[in-house]
Parts: structure tokens; sequence; C-alpha cells
């Protein structure tokens, strides 16, 4: 029974600490209400790379349901800006070649996407986070099919976008 007690006394204790669950919390000043989400720019060769990173941020923004998004900067009360500035494939594993006359052909590939980030609050004129460098990677392998490689890619930067979208907005959003 004085364990229960304990126990008891120790959650409400924590109740008011202010803890609270991951992914939940916002640390934003409370006049922000309307974000405003321009599609990314896109500074590498890999088409589409922008929407493919915009819609998975706007996605995970939207999953926050506190905000109301916008696709520019009008009417808005802060905005993210972001620049894909790179976007590199690179191959990190190796099998033995098919033939004799074949050494080796690649495996597993790793992709890496790099962005500038900033987050501004425009009624405050000011910047709330940034990140001239923020960069995230995804493997893949593609096995004995060479064809498998463009959808094993697809796939890949499918996933490196969605984490790379709840990794920002929970960096803005939590103020880590």
């Amino acid at each position: 029974m004085a364990r229960i007690a304990f126990l008891a006394a120790l959650m409400a204790g924590l109740a008011g600490c202010g803890y609270s669950l991951a992914g939940k919390g916002t640390f934003l000043p409370a006049h922000i209400k309307i974000i405003g989400v321009p599609a990314f720019e896109n500074l590498t060769d890999r088409p589409d790379l922008d929407k493919i990173i915009t819609d998975a941020v706007v996605q995970e923004l939207s999953s926050r349901g506190k905000y109301v998004l916008r696709p520019d900067q009008t009417g808005v009360d802060a905005v993210l800006d972001g620049k894909v500035i790179g976007f590199t494939i690179a191959p990190v594993g190796f099998d033995a070649g098919l033939t004799p006359d074949v050494n080796t052909q690649a495996s597993r590939y790793t992709i890496i996407v790099r962005a500038r980030i900033e987050f501004k609050d425009l009624k405050q004129n000011k910047t709330l986070w940034s990140d001239a460098n923020f960069s995230f990677r995804d493997e893949y392998d593609v096995g004995d099919d060479p064809d498998a490689f463009f959808d094993q890619q697809n796939l890949s930067l499918d996933r490196l976008a969605e984490e790379f979208a709840k990794t920002l907005v929970s960096r803005i959003l939590e103020a880590f």
C-alpha cells in the first residue's frame, strides 16, 4: 500500500514538471498559427527532389494538426524556407561478378540529401531555427536485378524524405 501511495505521489509530481510526449509539444510563439511552406528549391540535378521533400514536410506538419499551412508566404505568421543543396548516390556494397571476367558489381547504395533550412517568424522578423547543412541518408539493396536500381532508389528516397520531414518538424516545433 505504501508503494502505491509513493508511486501515485511520484506520478503526480512528474505531471506538473512539464514533461510531455515527444512529438507532441511545441515551443513556437503563440502567435504563430499560419505557416507558409513554399516548395523547396532544388539546386541538384535530381528531378522532382524538391517536390518529394516538400510534400513530406507538409504531410508531417499537417499531422501535427495545430497549424494552417499555405504553399506561399502570403498572409502567414511564419515561413519554412528550404533549398535542397545536395543529392549523392554512391555504391557502398559489392557482390562478386556474375561471370569470371566481371569482377564485382554494386549491390548496395547510399543516398544522401542535404538541404539549407530556415524557419522564420515573419511577425517579429526573426529566424527561429535554421540549419545550413541539414543532411539525411538512406541505403538500399538492388540485388541481382539491374532494373531494380531505380525502383529501390525511389523507395529509398521516399523513406529518406519521411525521416527528413519528421526530424525537421520535430526540431522546429520542439526547439532542438
